[in-house]
């Protein structure tokens, strides 16, 4: 059955399966991520702005494509990770399951905060503790033309979920004034590459 036809009979629920990265891949993701390297230094530290993010996945009959979010900031310390979301631009991910085309547009505001563990120097490992998730950050999603329900971003985690527009495991890579977040999400049906492109503030 499509996702259309699925979304019909269930009269749009909250949370659709495979509606896009951020509601298809998030159960269960798993992320691939080299091994461990040394203590961060200050290259990955401070005040980044989003200028390109971008999420692709394909299966069997299923393609998704997502990209937008520039503007959004991410501030890394040590021990932490924040994102805000109030200067971001709408995340648009057009997806075909089975010959059925859709176009969600998902608004992320507000801010979420993670305790983090943050490994290596020029390239390395960003981990968030998902269970450590506060902050009032929302995303809403529309479904073609139909809105639908709000979610609560830190709570969305802290019940064992993901956003993949935030994944909880990244690979980096720093320049000085870049930085590259990637992340490989596996699931099922449609596995997905994940990257994000930051400039320092």
């Amino acid at each position: 059955m499509s996702i259309i036809r699925r979304m019909e009979e269930a009269d749009l629920p909250a949370n659709p399966v495979r509606l896009s990265q951020a509601v298809a891949l998030a159960a269960g993701a798993v992320l691939v991520l080299p091994a461990s390297v040394s203590a961060a230094e200050a290259c990955v530290l401070g005040d980044w702005r989003l200028t390109e993010y971008r999420s692709a996945a394909k299966g069997r009959n299923v393609e998704i494509n997502a990209e937008g979010g520039e503007g959004a900031r991410l501030s890394l310390t040590g021990k932490t990770a924040s994102y805000g979301f109030d200067k971001a631009k709408k995340v648009v991910t057009k997806g075909n399951d089975n010959g059925d085309r859709y176009v969600l547009k998902s608004v992320y505001k507000k801010r979420i905060l993670f305790k983090s563990t943050l490994k290596g120097s020029k390239k390395g490992t960003l981990v968030l503790k998902r269970k450590t998730a506060t902050g009032d950050a929302t995303v809403k999603h529309t479904f073609n033309t139909v809105p639908m329900s709000r979610r609560k971003l830190a709570k969305h985690y802290r019940d064992g979920d993901v956003d993949p527009f935030i994944p909880v495991r990244h690979a980096f890579t720093c320049s000085g004034r870049t930085l590259k977040l990637a992340a490989t999400l596996s699931d099922p049906v449609a596995p997905a590459a994940v990257t994000a492109v930051y400039r320092r503030l």
